[in-house]
């Protein structure tokens, strides 16, 4: 069994930890805070609540997915080996987080939508982190 070096897994595994963290943050902000908000600025507003039901519906999903993918880059930050493994599915991610960062901000024009694009960033960037044999 080879070891990997333990800077680059080290680090790889910071910026996972960092990412998965900050993605598990958003997730828990746009559950508690953002979706409760915008319910009640749907009912204010007297919008029928067949319609408040479905977008709810269809926020919580959102916030299960990011959750899920929180879950997966803190699933690939603990792991000690075998991490080349899922490399893939990591990059998925980031290419979704960053994808959507870039697309959110062009659309609003906020600034916390770059929040997105940095989770991207810093899981794309851990995963081009070399797995390198410990020389003897």
């Amino acid at each position: 069994m080879m070891k990997t070096s333990s800077i680059g897994a080290g680090l790889r595994r910071a910026l996972l930890g960092l990412a998965g963290l900050l993605m598990a943050f958003a997730a828990f902000v746009n559950a508690t805070e953002v979706v409760p908000h915008l319910r009640g600025d749907l009912l204010e507003i007297h919008v029928r609540p067949t319609l408040v039901s479905a977008i709810l519906l269809a926020l919580y999903f959102g916030i299960f997915a990011m959750t899920g993918f929180a879950l997966l880059v803190l699933a690939a930050a603990a792991q000690r080996e075998g991490a080349a493994a899922l490399r893939v599915p990591l990059l998925m991610v980031a290419l979704t987080y960053m994808a959507f960062g870039a697309f959110a901000f062009v659309w609003n024009g906020s600034p916390h939508m770059l929040g997105y694009v940095l989770m991207g960033v810093l899981v794309g960037v851990a995963c081009f982190i070399r797995e390198e044999p410990e020389r003897p």
